[in-house]
């Protein structure tokens, strides 16, 4: 009895230690670079993409970004330090509204290291 107690204990401790995880932290980014993305042949080009530079830790990630109606392209945002999360392969951030953007991270290198 006590053998299938400590099993039943073991399990639940594994299960809770899997649902919880890896947390994700939302991080200081910086906005290098903001650049038009280029159109696939085809399409309508109704809804502008950008390609967003952003480097966060010790990475510079390129992210598309596809502004929605009525909002301001967003070069205004070089240099700009933003709260940003990295999921997989998904950027977030908080635009100066407060409203979050998922964005698809298009590749990622290793950033220069700081000059001094």
């Amino acid at each position: 009895m006590l053998t299938v107690a400590c099993a039943l204990v073991a399990i639940v401790c594994c299960a809770a230690v899997g649902w919880c995880g890896e947390k994700k932290t939302w991080q200081a980014g910086t906005v290098l670079e903001v650049k038009a993305h280029d159109q696939q042949p085809g399409s309508d080009g109704a809804a502008k993409g950008y390609d967003i530079s952003v480097k966060v830790g010790k990475k510079i990630y390129v992210a598309l970004y596809t502004a929605e109606n009525n909002e301001p392209e967003p070069d205004y945002y070089v240099g700009m330090r933003r709260t940003v999360l990295i999921d997989g392969d998904t950027l977030k951030f908080n635009d100066l509204l407060g409203h979050t953007h998922s964005l698809r991270i298009l590749s990622s290198k290793d950033a220069p290291p700081d000059s001094k």
